[in-house]
Formats: structure tokens, C-alpha cells, sequence
């Protein structure tokens, strides 16, 4: 078990980082509330809000610019149920954006055999060295960041990315099943 972050110490993680930035995702929600307005929008008629404004504004699309201007590697799988849920659709409609910032985001169906293999938790994987895992209560909103640092499981989570990555999809190759109303 490792130790717990604050809000502040995970944010840290972004710029202290020397090399590379790999995230697993696997829930088909996350409820963040500030997220909420945003995907109510995008919901009820398809509006991606400040789009292409925000993806040059905020400061996570600042941050993942600037630090792939400095050699910086970003990467992650998202593992997703289909027909997608509704924030999985939102997700995949503003992930141009990450994209656009320096990010590689690939896709891995839920129903390929490659998932079963997977952990049922999200986390960062930073520089192969440090992880910090995400942990959800019951209605999918963020509650601890805990920061893990022994070799035997960084190797675990190693292994984990390695086959996550091989098999996930590019996000420019990847177009869900049952297709609905909001896949892009």
C-alpha cells in the first residue's frame, strides 16, 4: 500500500514527471461535477461548449503542449463498454482535443478478451518508476489518489500497460459498436 496524495501533491505529478505520463481507465463513468454542465450540453444537442478554445485554455491541455514540446511522453487506454455510455460518448467526442494537446489515447472494447486480463482500477504510470491509482466510491466520484512506488508493483502495473497498449485501438482507427447518436 502506498501513501495518500492531496488535490495538490497528484497535480504535482504532471510537472514532475521527467519522461512519461501512461493512464488506464476502465470505468464507463466518472462523476466529476464540474464535468456536469459540460456533458449535459453535449447530451442534449452534440455541444462540445469552448471546444477548440478550451482545448488551447485550459491548463491540462497547456500542461500536456508544453511538457510534448520538451520530449514529454502522453499515453493512455481507456477500456469501454459498447453501445458507449453517455460519458464514454462525450469522452470520445472531446478526445480530439487531448489529441490535438500531444496526447496518444487508444480505445480497448470491453468485451476483448485483453480486458479480462486488466485490473478493475484506474491509474497513472509515471516515468515506469511511480503510480498513482484513483479510487472511486459507489456513484464514481474521485475519492483518494494513492501514490505507489515499490518495484514489484510498478512491475504488476507494468505488465498491465504492456497489455493494455498492444492491443488497444488508436483513437483516429477506433469507432465504437452500436454506433449512437453521439460517436464521432
Amino acid at each position: 500500500m502506498g501513501r495518500f496524495l492531496s488535490e495538490e501533491e497528484f497535480s504535482q505529478q504532471f510537472t514532475d514527471f521527467e519522461h512519461s505520463a501512461w493512464k488506464l481507465e476502465v470505468r464507463d463513468r466518472y462523476n466529476v461535477p464540474e464535468e456536469a454542465e459540460t456533458i449535459r450540453r453535449f447530451l442534449t444537442d452534440g455541444d462540445l461548449g469552448r471546444g477548440e478554445d478550451h482545448a488551447r485554455t485550459s491548463p491540462w491541455h497547456r500542461n500536456v503542449t508544453a511538457t510534448t514540446h520538451q520530449g514529454k511522453i502522453w499515453q493512455r487506454v481507456r477500456v469501454v463498454s459498447e453501445p458507449l455510455s453517455d460519458y464514454i460518448a462525450w469522452e470520445h467526442a472531446v478526445t480530439r482535443f487531448n489529441i490535438e494537446a500531444g496526447e496518444d489515447i487508444r480505445w480497448l472494447p470491453r468485451h476483448h478478451p485483453t480486458a479480462r486480463e486488466l485490473p478493475d482500477l484506474d491509474f497513472w504510470l509515471f516515468d515506469e518508476s511511480w503510480a498513482c491509482v484513483l479510487h472511486f466510491d459507489a456513484d464514481d466520484v474521485p475519492q483518494k489518489l494513492e501514490r505507489l512506488g515499490e518495484p514489484e508493483e510498478i512491475a504488476r502495473l507494468l505488465r498491465w500497460r504492456d497489455l493494455a497498449w498492444e492491443h488497444a485501438i488508436p483513437h483516429r482507427e477506433f469507432t465504437p459498436r452500436g454506433s449512437g447518436r453521439f460517436n464521432t
